[in-house]
């Protein structure tokens, strides 16, 4: 397998485009949905989630949400979705398990941060803090984990994309 290089874009969005989808999904009326685990079956580690699109649902999009994300998935250059979720975590002091999202050939993961936390990810021996409006781009193969926050009682928001780039 080819590993590409990790990129970390703080700022990705114009922070007008940026503040438009921070406020929608950490508004009152964003639908999120309970979820009993993170990363398998049955892990015990809870949060809620927002799934915008999903390549192995029966309607592969997820409600009217999806054109909020426009803005993002053209300056990621996205060709082609696998899925499109959105997880908003609970204040712990545990980290995840790591994982990766896909061993597809070619495919990407970015996780786009909304909000600034002591939280962050994990990717390989490296930490990157949860700063809002920071983008994280690596291949979908690259070993990861979520790091709860303790800073604060709000929620740890990011949308996590799978996609194909040109």
């Amino acid at each position: 397998m080819v590993y590409e290089r990790m990129k970390i874009i703080d700022n990705f969005l114009e922070k007008k485009q940026f503040k438009i989808i921070q406020q929608a999904m950490m508004g009152v009326h964003f639908p999120w949905y309970y979820n009993n685990n993170c990363n398998y079956a049955d892990d015990g580690i809870s949060q809620l989630t927002h799934t915008f699109y999903d390549f192995e649902l029966p309607h592969k999009i997820n409600g009217s949400t999806l054109p909020l994300l426009n803005p993002i998935l053209k300056k990621l250059n996205e060709v082609g979705i696998v899925k499109i979720k959105a997880n908003l975590n609970y204040p712990d002091k545990n980290s995840q398990v790591m994982h990766t999202d896909f061993l597809f050939k070619n495919l990407k993961t970015a996780i786009y941060y909304l909000n600034t936390t002591n939280g962050g990810t994990k990717i390989k021996n490296k930490f990157i803090k949860s700063i809002e409006n920071r983008m994280v781009i690596m291949p979908s193969n690259t070993s990861h984990a979520s790091v709860r926050h303790t800073d604060t009682k709000i929620g740890r928001f990011i949308i996590n994309f799978n996609y194909y780039a040109k």
